[in-house]
């Protein structure tokens, strides 16, 4: 799992620098020879994907997410793997949610033949699947988090920081 979240991390770290290039070139065209780069906003809204998205399964590996801890610091450490245990269990239902919506969204457009207007006609569909490859990955490593806070709970033991 560590590699898959490296690669996508990777990927994430390369679809910044090409909305970089992608920004900076399109205003240099526009300052330069008076056109900007065609299709620029579909480009930037399909690297957007990538780039939010993938890091999402490394930063829940990390335990990197929003955690508010000057209410949880009141708690026993049983309740709070407890709470940990529920905070993973409703981040599951909302990310099959999202998996499930994303995949019907995906299966609809890569039948559909879509396209973006424009100078290139860009298909639709990879962007979604895009999204579904980041979430089912985002997801597993939730499942992962759900099973050790679960058994960290059961017996006793404090978490693992990261995994």
């Amino acid at each position: 799992m560590k590699r898959i979240e490296h690669a996508l991390d990777t990927m994430a770290a390369v679809s910044i620098v090409l909305l970089c290039i992608l920004i900076t070139a399109n205003i240099v065209a526009r300052e330069v020879i008076m056109t900007g780069v065609p299709d620029i906003i579909v480009m930037v809204q399909e690297l957007m994907v990538p780039a939010i998205l993938f890091p999402l399964a490394a930063a829940t590996a990390a335990r990197g997410h929003i955690a508010i801890d000057v209410i949880a610091n009141f708690f026993p450490a049983p309740l709070k793997r407890w709470i940990a245990v529920f905070a993973a269990l409703i981040g599951m239902v909302i990310a099959t949610v999202l998996l499930m919506a994303g995949w019907m969204e995906f299966w609809k457009t890569f039948n559909s033949n879509a396209h973006y207007g424009g100078e290139f006609m860009w298909p639709k569909w990879p962007g979604r699947a895009l999204f579904v490859v980041a979430i089912a990955i985002f997801e597993l490593r939730l499942l992962h988090v759900l099973w050790v806070d679960l058994r960290a709970a059961i017996t006793g033991q404090p978490a693992p920081e990261t995994l």
